[in-house]
């Protein structure tokens, strides 16, 4: 007999529900975070399917049931608790929840990419949290300078700037300083790191080749799309990225307003990015089509289209393995 699970899962314990095919349950328990807790749990399950909610713990816990040999399925939050207050019209606790939307197949999963494109954008997501923290510090620096009124010659960080900084003898600013190069030595590792595993890989490469994308935007871009075949069309990958105007349907009419903003804000920033990088350095269609729409439109509609543009050319890049053609 199939056994379904939910686990609720959180920092400190996990919440678990384990039910029959019959929908009754069977054992409900709370216990804490650990390895040996949940192999301790799971050790007298031997047919069972498991939900877990996509939370900031969640990847652990995920790993360690699919090492057990669980199917394992992730739910998407908000869409579960959407689909439990309409179809199950009861006050359940959440791993009670997960448990009943698994068994009766009504579970709305979220994507989980494989193992190797998951550390890829944990090592992503380090090298954007370090860039923080060096700016953080860099913005420490300038208001030290600014409160002694003092203002340097040159570019901010580079050559003859710094060294005026490091002559300067200030206590604080050398701390900070301490920090940023610190920062600089991890930030640099890891761009190599970066660098040598974009260049291992086709697709990344391929994105590459659109003027606007370096080799760290590259790879987020990849990385956020996983394996490209769960797209069906350009169309998906657009509403994916978040990047198609929303619809409002009303009285047989339909509205469209700002785009969506569905997935990841970094990416689509990341994205935002490259799509003004390559504007102001293409001569492609893409750019000719920005530049007709932003005397129409203006510049934010403009450079959200040219995005959404860049977006559709990137997955037929990937389909057929082309890189960019400037001319469309």
């Amino acid at each position: 007999m199939t056994m379904f699970v939910g686990l609720d899962v959180h920092k400190e314990y996990h919440h678990a529900t384990v039910m029959d095919e019959d929908g009754e349950i069977l054992r409900r328990q709370r216990f804490p975070n650990s390895l040996e807790e949940v192999k301790s749990f799971f050790s007298d399950i031997d047919d069972g399917k498991v939900a877990l909610e996509a939370s900031y713990f969640w990847k652990p816990v995920y790993d360690e049931l699919e090492e057990m040999g669980f199917e394992v399925k992730l739910a998407h939050p908000r869409k579960t608790r959407v689909i439990a207050d309409e179809k199950i019209k009861t006050d359940l606790r959440a791993s009670e929840a997960l448990a009943q939307l698994l068994r009766m197949d009504w579970l709305p999963e979220t994507y989980v990419p494989p193992a190797d494109i998951r550390e890829l954008r944990e090592l992503l997501r380090r090298r954007v949290s370090l860039v923080e923290s060096r700016t953080k510090y860099k913005n420490k620096i300038q208001a030290e300078l600014t409160k002694r009124r003092i203002d340097l010659e040159g570019t901010p960080w580079h050559g003859p700037w710094l060294s005026q900084l490091e002559d300067l003898e200030i206590d604080s600013v050398e701390d900070y300083m301490a920090i940023v190069r610190s920062l600089n030595e991890r930030i640099d590792r890891i761009e190599k790191e970066v660098k040598e595993k974009a260049e291992e890989r086709e697709e990344v490469m391929l994105i590459k080749s659109i003027t606007g994308f370096s080799y760290f935007s590259a790879m987020t871009i990849y990385a956020s799309i996983g394996e490209k075949d769960r797209f069906p069309g350009p169309k998906e990958l657009c509403s994916y990225f978040g990047v198609i105007p929303s619809t409002e349907q009303s009285g047989g009419k339909e509205k469209h307003g700002g785009i969506t903003k569905e997935g990841d804000n970094y990416v689509r920033r990341v994205l935002n990015q490259c799509a003004w990088s390559h504007v102001n350095n293409s001569d492609s269609y893409i750019t000719e089509f920005f530049e007709r729409l932003k005397r129409r439109k203006g510049k934010p509609i403009a450079i959200t289209a040219a995005a959404r543009k860049l977006v559709v050319a990137i997955y037929w890049m990937l389909e057929r393995e082309e890189k960019f053609r400037p001319g469309g």
